[in-house]
């Protein structure tokens, strides 16, 4: 068993990693400078047990569903009530701990960290480059 090229892509867009065609001119160790991490992702796809691969699928379909669910609540932001339904203002905060967690995870399955080099917030770095969270 072993990843499809759809769940590689998914993995790597939750972990915010690029889904390259072509690899940058720039190289470093034989991969792109700017996503010189992106190769642990690459490696990890190639040594994880079929177990392991089954944890990282159930963690991506994690993230997958908490993505749905953020998409759906955009939908919600004029309202504070539906008719005798009231919204949970903190909804959305809400679903970017549980996507934050789950994409913790789905990189501490894979044994790797998300890129340092993001900018996004589901990946914990805080910023990206110089001012990547270390450890």
């Amino acid at each position: 068993m072993s990843f499809e090229p759809r769940e590689k892509a998914r993995i790597k867009h939750h972990a915010s990693y690029p889904d390259w065609v072509s690899l940058a001119q720039s190289m470093n160790l034989g991969y792109p400078a700017g996503a010189q991490p992106l190769f642990l992702i690459e490696d990890a796809f190639n040594r994880l047990t079929p177990d392991g691969e089954e944890s990282v699928r159930i963690d991506l379909c994690e993230c997958e569903s908490i993505e749905v669910q953020m998409r759906e609540a955009r939908g919600r932001f004029r309202a504070s009530e539906l008719g005798k339904l009231k919204t949970n203002p903190q909804e959305i905060e809400q679903l970017r701990g549980e996507m934050l967690y789950w994409v913790q995870r789905l990189v501490t399955d894979l044994g790797v960290v998300t890129n340092p080099y993001g900018s996004f917030e589901y990946t914990g770095a805080g910023g990206g480059g110089r001012n990547a969270r270390v450890g």
